[in-house]
């Protein structure tokens, strides 16, 4: 990913701030055959060596699971909310400064080596943490919930998936914000953004 110095992402919690805000992330894998690219959530947890790995699932049908191999290298894309930028949103275009178009965006990209698990218990508990996350408010006591898959088609499932954990060994993240404008431009840029319902870009840009 081309990341010019002013647009640089080092900030450790705004790189978690993405990666669990927009949790769909695209693993870009190498085989014998060609490129692949998947979609699939994944969460972030930190090991107890203090190193952060992304864990989740995939179908065992999955050509990833064929055609790549225990400790072979993938990439790991995540992406925030994104938006056009019109050269009209620019006040110091008044002052005979010529613009372009151009595009807000904030991505994660994350390098590390795969790993699958067949272990049903890890992945069990995998798929516990997943529910758990992304079912947060439980409004009343008949709402959806693990507990109530029953074991024999939760048994017939699991045998279906296979489990992923990709240690991470390098990253590479962007967030273009305006920073290489003027002032003026960028909190008017900030406003616009807000204003077409960018929130999460919005506040990453008061962020800097």
């Amino acid at each position: 990913m081309y990341v010019p110095k002013h647009f640089e992402e080092n900030r450790p919690n705004e790189i978690i701030r993405i990666i669990k805000n927009f949790p769909l992330a695209t693993l870009v894998s190498n085989s014998s055959n060609s490129l692949m690219a998947n979609h699939l959530p994944l969460l972030l947890n930190k090991t107890s060596n203090n190193k952060f790995e992304l864990v989740g699932h995939i179908a065992k049908a999955n050509n990833i699971y064929n055609e790549v191999s225990n400790n072979d290298e993938v990439m790991v894309i995540f992406r925030s909310e994104d938006a056009y930028v019109s050269p009209n949103w620019y006040p110091s275009r008044t002052k005979n400064i010529e613009h372009v178009p151009t595009w807000n965006y904030q991505a994660v990209h994350l390098y590390g080596n795969i790993a699958f698990i067949n272990d049903k218990k890890i992945i069990l508990n995998s798929l516990k943490e997943l529910t758990r996350v992304f079912e947060k408010k439980k409004i009343n006591k008949n709402d959806w919930n693990l507990s109530k898959v029953s074991n024999n088609f939760m048994s017939s499932m699991l045998t279906e998936i296979v489990g992923i954990k990709i240690v991470i060994t390098k990253q590479v993240a962007k967030s273009k914000l305006s920073q290489n404008r003027k002032k003026e431009d960028r909190i008017n840029v900030n406003k616009e953004i807000k204003n077409s319902g960018f929130n999460f870009l919005s506040n990453s840009m008061n962020k800097l």
